[in-house]
């Protein structure tokens, strides 16, 4: 097969919170903490959030200063310093948003991707800013386009917004692979539009989890090349009818 178009999640796939500006503001308010403690804790949150929703089927609803929180505590900040500048960094996100930070792999690993022919955009459950903060990181000029869920009115893991996205794009699902980290909202819901999926999983918390699980998207290119090769290798439909 041709390489398939890839459909990226943003939150968690390309763009991170911004671990240096937290832990600079703990640092002020008395707390040091090691940043990459706080891109770890991100991730363990949301295979927090993934296992509540597995084991209840009932979707969570928490606010951004709740999460904030929750990310410096399981970072090792202590409860009264989390909840010392928690206030600061909502306000800091409702200004500008903190999630303007990326890894230098992430252009790196998108700039080979296009190099060899692979198309890509965003799929994003977000607030309306998903594609400044892509902007602001350097990462639009490897997407042909960004699908907001505060701008298409429909957010993941419903699969109206996959297929506006793939509508738009003028694709059929058996095309695409989406790409993304909170298995809950991407792997389901693309599944339930008809499109594969690729979960990521930095801190190898999902073993026991049904698909395919990637580290990072620095994998990627070697994961393609192999779909290329041999499609019927890879699980990509692990959520199907959930």
């Amino acid at each position: 097969m041709e390489y398939p178009y890839l459909l990226l999640d943003a939150g968690g796939t390309l763009v991170f919170p911004d671990q240096e500006l937290i832990a600079d503001t703990l640092a002020a308010h008395g707390c040091e903490l090691d940043p990459e403690r706080i891109y770890e804790a991100h991730f363990q949150l949301v295979h927090q959030y993934d296992m509540h929703i597995r084991e209840t089927g009932t979707p969570l609803s928490i606010s951004i200063g709740t999460f904030y929180t929750e990310m410096m505590m399981r970072a090792g900040a202590p409860k009264e310093a989390a909840a010392g500048v928690v206030d600061k960094l909502v306000a800091r996100h409702d200004e500008t948003s903190l999630w303007t930070y990326t890894k230098p792999w992430v252009a790196d690993t998108l700039r080979l991707l296009q190099s060899r022919g692979v198309r890509m955009s965003v799929i994003s459950n977000s607030d309306g800013r998903v594609r400044q903060q892509l902007e602001a990181c350097g990462i639009t000029p490897y997407l042909e386009t960004v699908f907001d869920s505060a701008i298409v009115g429909v957010e993941k893991p419903d699969p109206g917004i996959f297929l506006h996205a793939i509508g738009a794009l003028g694709l059929p699902a058996a095309e695409c692979i989406y790409v993304g980290d909170f298995y809950s909202a991407d792997v389901v819901g693309a599944n339930r539009a008809g499109i594969g999926a690729v979960h990521l999983d930095p801190l190898n918390c999902y073993g026991d989890w049904p698909g395919v699980h990637l580290r990072d998207i620095r994998a990627l290119p070697d994961c393609m090349a192999q779909l290329r090769v041999n499609p019927e290798s890879f699980e990509l439909f692990p959520a199907r009818g959930r």
